[in-house]
């Protein structure tokens, strides 16, 4: 939340600028057009904005040059008698601000009131405003406000003239950014304060950044806060039960209550008293033959979410790709774990010294790549790369690689480690290599030749293995590679965690 100065960059101080003399007169140009904006007695349009019609003056041949969505009435003004022009939607503030910026190109953006701006720069037509507004509440939208923004622009876009064509940009941003980072929006006071259809359509998504247990526990937060009640469960009152189920009705049927944990379900959930004993009994059900209900794929209530990023900041494996993460993690044996990224070679380089400068020393890695054709594949290794065994093979216990996305339709396939001296090998000259054949071999600036090949099976091996599983051909150019650690503190030279 803040305020953000918008204007005219290149006026300011432009007259004491050596060689700038074809604008020394513009900071005076903007005084004058400054001052004319405020003068009743040439304006030959008054606005009258909102129910008590405050009158706000204008001149016609300014606001037809700026807006150009301006039409004034049919009759033309004149000094001592302005054209009329009725706006009962407007804010008067705002309005007056919205005048200043059409006078003056300048215009000071404040939180309270930007979707009333929105709304106005796109209803007159001033294009650079509304850009502008909408480049302030993108570079303001933080985890602590972005609910707040959310329900000022589903107000605005209901109350305003305009409001639902200027807010409905920003409010699917707001939604996809409150679903990215659930886990610290979730615990705002604002969003307590979002609307109930704002609430149902943010956990109706399936790019909720939560599992399903934290989902409800939002959910509960939020019916108590609207409710009143600040007692935990177990010493509600009858009345307080019947006010929480009240808001939670609507609301409860979009959280996926047959996912959640049957401990969670029966010691948080099920003494809320909010459950239908028909979908209490069918959660048992679940929980006690999962597999005759996975044939009900359609069911949205057994689909999992794509959760929260357990690969923070990866760009390979984000949007429709992020649910890979999860299977990297089923592999590595811990579901729940984050990663931390460490180097990509779209942001550190692409040259071998700049990964081994990242990477050398760290365990356990995961090592993402991305082929030209939006192959997917990469490599898990629980020992460090080692500069001291230069031209040698590292031994690892539980090393594996792995293709996610490739063009032989072969699903996501884990190719273990069958030679386990020969994990990894550490060149200087080269990126990351996995086997002695090599199975995986990333090429110095792999991204500008087809030096990196994959000569699998050979140290690995599996289902559909081939030496063209992982990107399409033994010979490929990488676009980029992501190489992630354990969350939290790097470990060095460490053994498998």
């Amino acid at each position: 939340m803040g305020t953000r100065a918008v204007g005219v960059g290149s006026s300011a101080g432009a007259a004491g600028v050596p060689g700038e003399v074809g604008l020394a007169g513009v900071p005076r140009l903007l005084e004058d057009l400054a001052r004319l904006s405020e003068d009743k007695e040439s304006a030959d349009i008054v606005f009258l904005l909102g129910r008590d019609e405050t009158p706000v003056y204008g001149h016609r041949i300014i606001l037809q040059a700026r807006c150009k969505n301006f039409t004034a009435a049919k009759r033309i003004g004149s000094a001592n008698n302005p054209t009329p022009v009725r706006m009962p939607h407007a804010h008067p503030e705002t309005f007056r601000q919205f005048m200043h910026y059409v006078y003056t190109g300048k215009i000071m953006l404040q939180d309270s009131g930007i979707f009333e701006m929105l709304a106005l720069a796109q209803e007159l037509g001033v294009e650079e405003l509304w850009r502008s507004c909408e480049e302030h509440v993108s570079a303001t939208l933080s985890p602590g406000n972005a609910c707040a923004l959310l329900t000022a622009a589903l107000d605005a876009q209901e109350r305003i003239l305009g409001g639902k064509g200027a807010c409905s940009s920003f409010i699917e941003r707001c939604f996809t950014f409150i679903g990215d980072n659930a886990v610290d929006t979730v615990k705002t006071p604002a969003f307590y304060n979002l609307p109930k259809d704002a609430l149902v359509k943010l956990i109706s998504s399936d790019y909720l950044g939560l599992e399903e247990e934290d989902v409800w526990r939002a959910v509960l937060n939020w019916a108590k806060y609207q409710a009143g009640v600040t007692q935990p469960t177990q010493h509600w009152h009858d009345e307080e039960r019947a006010q929480v189920c009240q808001h939670l009705a609507g609301v409860i049927n979009h959280v996926r209550l047959l996912l959640i944990d049957s401990h969670v379900f029966a010691e948080e959930v099920e003494p809320t008293g909010a459950v239908p004993i028909e979908l209490s009994l069918e959660r048992y059900r679940y929980a006690a033959v999962p597999n005759k209900y996975s044939e009900i794929c359609a069911d949205k209530r057994l689909q999992p979410r794509i959760g929260p990023s357990l690969f923070a900041g990866s760009q390979i494996l984000s949007r429709d790709k992020i649910c890979y993460q999860r299977l990297l993690n089923q592999w590595y044996g811990s579901s729940k774990q984050n990663w931390r990224l460490i180097y990509r070679a779209s942001n550190n380089g692409y040259s071998a010294a700049a990964f081994h400068r990242h990477c050398d020393g760290i365990a356990p890695t995961f090592t993402i790549a991305l082929g030209t054709r939006g192959e997917i594949c990469g490599g898990f290794s629980d020992v460090a790369w080692d500069k001291s065994a230069k031209g040698h093979y590292i031994l690892s216990e539980k090393a594996f690689i792995f293709t996610l996305t490739n063009n032989q339709d072969v699903p996501p396939t884990k190719y273990d480690l069958v030679k386990k001296p020969f994990a990894l090998c550490y060149h200087p000259e080269l990126g990351p290599i996995f086997g002695a054949g090599a199975d995986l071999l990333i090429a110095n600036n792999c991204n500008v030749n087809k030096e990196s090949y994959s000569n699998l099976p050979h140290t690995y091996d599996g289902e559909n293995a081939s030496n063209s599983i992982l990107m399409g051909d033994y010979h490929f150019t990488v676009i980029d590679y992501e190489v992630f650690t354990l969350g939290g503190p790097v470990a060095k030279n460490s053994d498998r965690h």
